[in-house]
């Protein structure tokens, strides 16, 4: 029975997977070295879907960015997981060495995907990237969730702050906490406003603000089955409580995770 060869002299397997102690044999340059402002490694497609890109350095400062393009000549920022963190990013800064560092780039649909120093100020970084036909489930990942809380002063406004992302990049909010507690009778016939901003509407809540010496009051407790995506990339997104009253304190907690 005849045998087929691919253009490296490896046994052409079709579809039959490999196995154990099973080698390949392969002259192609497998990584390439950046060393100056705007410097990239550049792979075309051709109908792969994801693209591993695997960085290291023993002395780099600066910052890589992921890019693609679909025409081939305008680049924008192409969704990539950091494999060691299983974190979404869309660039990544080096400061000395850098120990094996491996990103997914998602490549389904576009025809060349880059990564570029976007920054540099020393060094250089060795990159290797691999094209392949294989599903990577990099829009359904796992995101590590993160958690902020803040709290002030009696009779004080309070904002929480979830910090911008990187360029790119969204924050999605699975949930929001808000509660008061007050050391003193609070009378009050106000209605207090929680405003937010970087989210869709203009997302806020109206509470009244009478009060029980010693008591606790919840006023916002949302768990979001479909988490609300920030309106804007690269921006912070901020949860604001007016001040309500002498004896009054605020305490807000979200729970959120970055994504594209």
């Amino acid at each position: 029975m005849s045998i087929l060869y691919d253009a490296r002299g490896n046994e052409f397997q079709a579809s039959i997977d490999s196995i154990t102690g099973q080698t390949l044999t392969d002259s192609r340059t497998p990584t390439v070295t950046l060393g100056a402002l705007n410097a990239e490694a550049l792979i075309d497609i051709q109908g792969k879907a994801v693209v591993m890109v695997d960085a290291r350095s023993a002395a780099f400062t600066g910052t890589i960015v992921f890019e693609g393009t679909i025409d081939g000549t305008n680049y924008v920022n192409v969704p990539t997981i950091n494999i060691n963190t299983n974190a979404f990013v869309s660039l990544f800064a080096g400061a000395g060495a850098v120990a094996g560092t491996v990103f997914a780039m998602t490549a389904t649909g576009f025809r060349r995907l880059r990564v570029r120093v976007s920054v540099y100020t020393s060094g250089n970084i060795t990159l290797a990237q691999r094209g392949s036909t294989a599903d990577f489930l990099i829009s359904n990942v796992f995101m590590p969730v993160q958690a902020i809380s803040v709290t002030g002063a009696a009779a004080a406004a309070v904002t929480l702050t979830i910090p911008a992302p990187p360029a790119g990049l969204f924050n999605y909010i699975t949930s929001i906490d808000i509660t008061r507690n007050a050391t003193a009778a609070l009378a009050g016939t106000a209605t207090l406003v929680i405003t937010t901003t970087n989210l869709p509407g203009t997302l806020a809540w109206s509470v009244g603000n009478a009060m029980n010496a010693g008591g606790t009051q919840v006023d916002v407790n949302k768990d979001f089955t479909q988490p609300i995506k920030s309106t804007t990339a690269a921006t912070a997104t901020t949860i604001v409580c007016p001040a309500a009253g002498a004896a009054v304190l605020w305490r807000v907690n979200a729970n959120y995770y970055i994504a594209p």
